[in-house]
């Protein structure tokens, strides 16, 4: 059966969806879309919206505007939005095959001319490859916070990467007689509707995905200290919280160790703040790399830390303790004195709280200090 729709009308269509979209996009650009690459969909997005409006004018305009101007565009707008999902993915990518397959479009769209239907089904093939390396790297490059989301648009740039081959070949095998532009859709309707489909939900996945990065970010920021990189007193709290809920839950014991990098306020007197943050950087790295797969350093205050010991009586934490106070020993190094810390180690029981939990751990510490620095007490 006819179909009443033609192709000049759903390229209008995808016209109007497109460049509503951009606009949107470019009123809303921050600074951060230069990093996430939704710069670069914009600019893509702004192309294709274009291609498609001197598309669907073909033959009211000079053909040297629709078929090679639109063409161009149309291959811009698929090389940014490959080069856009791997800004995202923090992927790399090679300019010459994106810059050669730009240019390979331009010469088809020039040596076909009015007939459109010879540049379609050339770029069926070559942009088929392209989509399914972009449903590929979306698949591949999974980030935990966007889930579904990035699978949807995965899949859809996948089925896209099979759909347009599959109608270049149609194409192809109705040989010379097509009129692309001016016949009805026919047998193609579906696929136009697949491709407004995928115009807006490819399109509205991806600003899904740059706003859940964007937010996964700032409760990291928010979860973290910015000087050594660790988890901070608010992860702690919430850490710990965990921790007392699974041991209450389960008997599964863990402990806490309090960490205070001995004599710091004399590196911060004598050589200066600047020096006092790089020591901190310096201790938090190597209290890092002391510990366990399965255990929690965070950074409490000041020249404060706490690791969360997971899976550890009073004794195997006390013997942990111990092991992370020798790898975090620095010798003396010219004028810098020797680095070392005192560890304060409390053991879950099973009437504790955050509060007196860390509170043994403090008084364990403060043993520590007491008794010369640079050694282990348990509560």
């Amino acid at each position: 059966m006819a179909s009443f729709v033609d192709v000049r009308t759903l390229f209008l269509a995808q016209t109007g969806a497109l460049m509503a979209i951009a606009a949107m996009l470019w009123l809303s650009r921050t600074e951060d879309d230069d990093r996430n690459g939704l710069t670069t969909w914009t600019v893509a997005v702004t192309s294709q919206g274009i291609a498609y409006l001197l598309l669907a004018n073909a033959g009211r305009i000079p053909v040297w505007l629709s078929a090679f101007v639109g063409n161009v565009l149309g291959a811009l707008s698929v090389v940014l939005f490959f080069v856009a999902i791997r800004q995202f993915l923090g992927r790399g990518f090679s300019k010459w095959p994106l810059a050669a397959l730009t240019v390979v479009v331009s010469v088809v769209a020039a040596l076909s001319g009015a007939k459109y239907e010879g540049a379609t089904i050339f770029n069926g093939y070559v942009y088929g490859v392209v989509q399914l390396l972009n449903g590929w790297a979306l698949l591949h490059t999974p980030r935990a916070e966007l889930g579904r989301v990035q699978r949807v648009v995965a899949a859809f740039y996948l089925a896209m990467g099979v759909v347009l081959p599959l109608r270049a070949t149609a194409l192809l095998l109705e040989g010379s007689a097509i009129d692309y532009i001016n016949k009805p859709l026919s047998w193609q309707e579906p696929i136009y509707a697949f491709g407004f489909l995928f115009v807006v939900l490819t399109n509205l996945g991806f600003v899904l995905m740059c706003k859940m990065r964007a937010q996964a970010d700032v409760h990291a920021q928010a979860m973290t200290d910015e000087l050594t990189g660790l988890a901070n007193r608010r992860s702690l709290d919430a850490a710990i919280g965990l921790a007392l809920a699974v041991a209450q839950r389960s008997q599964r014991p863990f402990a806490v160790v309090m960490v205070d990098l001995d004599h710091f306020k004399a590196i911060n007197d004598r050589f200066g703040h600047s020096k006092g943050d790089a020591t901190l950087v310096t201790f938090a790295a190597r209290l890092r790399k002391g510990l366990r797969a399965q255990d929690q350093p965070f950074r409490y205050g000041g020249e404060e830390f706490i690791v969360l010991l997971h899976d550890a009586h009073t004794t195997g934490a006390a013997l942990l303790a111990e092991r992370m106070r020798q790898h975090v020993a620095l010798p003396a190094d010219g004028d810098m004195p020797a680095i070392c810390a005192s560890f304060g180690v409390a053991a879950w029981q099973p009437d504790d709280t955050v509060d007196t939990l860390l509170t043994r751990a403090d008084q364990a510490l403060y043993r520590a200090k007491a008794a010369g620095r640079n050694r282990v007490e348990t509560a």
